[in-house]
């Protein structure tokens, strides 16, 4: 977005990391009115910057414990067909959370979430019977580490306006 300013990156940093932040919060870590932190945020939303709010989910708990990145790889001269087809498999067991296209070697890489082995399995062989689809090769991750969210109370946001 053309014309973002360091309290814009400010509030989207914030945001991504502490999407539930009130705009009375975020006007406090950033030290700005909550009125303009209000205008600011509706512009950023109007422009999308910010498409949306998501939850955070913990994948074991919703029975889903296992974390693949399968790698696809594509014959013929277009894959585009073939993510969107691979996004659309799944079930309670096992489905695909993201897809990308990538440059390299291979076409595609698929994140997918399992309830177990078997259904992750069963959900590979889906993405292996897509129309287009000629190789795989499946990578189970053992942890993952992500920014987190530190609670930090109020402290406002480094480099924002005193």
């Amino acid at each position: 977005m053309v014309g973002m300013d360091d309290i814009d990156r400010s509030i989207v940093r914030l945001l991504e990391r502490h999407g539930r932040l009130s705009q009375e919060q975020l006007a406090r870590r950033i030290r700005l009115s909550r009125p303009a932190v209000h205008q600011r945020v509706k512009r950023l939303e109007a422009a999308r910057v910010i498409r949306g709010y998501r939850a955070e989910l913990d994948w074991a708990a919703l029975g889903l414990p296992l974390t693949a990145f399968v790698w696809v790889r594509t014959g013929g001269p277009n894959c585009a067909p073939v993510g969107p087809a691979i996004l659309a498999l799944g079930d309670d067991a096992a489905f695909v959370e993201e897809c990308h296209r990538v440059t390299g070697e291979w076409c595609l890489l698929v994140k997918a979430r399992a309830a177990t082995p078997l259904a992750l399995q069963d959900l590979i062989d889906r993405i292996r019977g897509v129309a287009g689809v000629t190789t795989t090769t499946t990578t189970l991750a053992l942890s993952t580490l992500r920014h987190e969210a530190a609670d930090d109370g109020d402290a406002a946001v480094p480099g924002a306006a005193p």
